[in-house]
C-alpha cells in the first residue's frame, strides 16, 4: 500500500503527469459525449476513471495549510524546507485520498 501511495504521490506531484491525464480525462469524456460505442464491461470502467480524473483536481487544489507552509518555507533552513515539500505533499495526498473515499474509489481497499 505504501509503494503505491509513494508512486501516486510521485505521479500527482509532476506537472506534465497531471497535465496528460488531464487531458486523457477530457478525450475520454469527449468521447463518451459523442456517443461512442462502448462494450459492456467497460462502462464500469469508464466511470472510475471519471472519477479518478475528478480527483487531480482536489491534488492541485490550494488549502490554508498548503499555503501557510509554502509561505514560511523561504524563511526556514534548507533542512526545513525539505520536510515542508514533504509536508505538502503528504497533504495532497491526504486531500486525494479522502476524495476517492467519498467517491467510493476505496471500497475495495478499507
Amino acid at each position: 500500500m505504501d509503494d503505491i501511495m509513494g508512486k501516486l504521490g510521485d505521479l500527482l506531484s509532476d506537472e506534465e503527469s497531471v497535465r496528460q491525464l488531464s487531458e486523457l480525462a477530457q478525450m475520454i469524456r469527449s468521447e463518451s459525449d459523442d456517443g461512442g460505442e462502448k462494450e459492456s464491461g467497460s462502462d464500469a470502467d469508464l466511470g472510475d476513471i471519471m472519477k479518478i480524473s475528478g480527483l487531480l483536481s482536489s491534488f492541485t487544489a490550494k488549502d490554508s495549510n498548503t499555503e501557510l507552509l509554502l509561505a514560511l518555507k523561504p524563511h526556514l533552513k534548507e533542512k526545513r524546507q525539505a520536510r515542508v515539500d514533504k509536508a505538502v505533499k503528504l497533504l495532497k495526498i491526504m486531500a486525494v485520498l479522502e476524495q476517492a473515499k467519498e467517491k467510493g474509489l476505496l471500497n475495495d481497499i478499507f
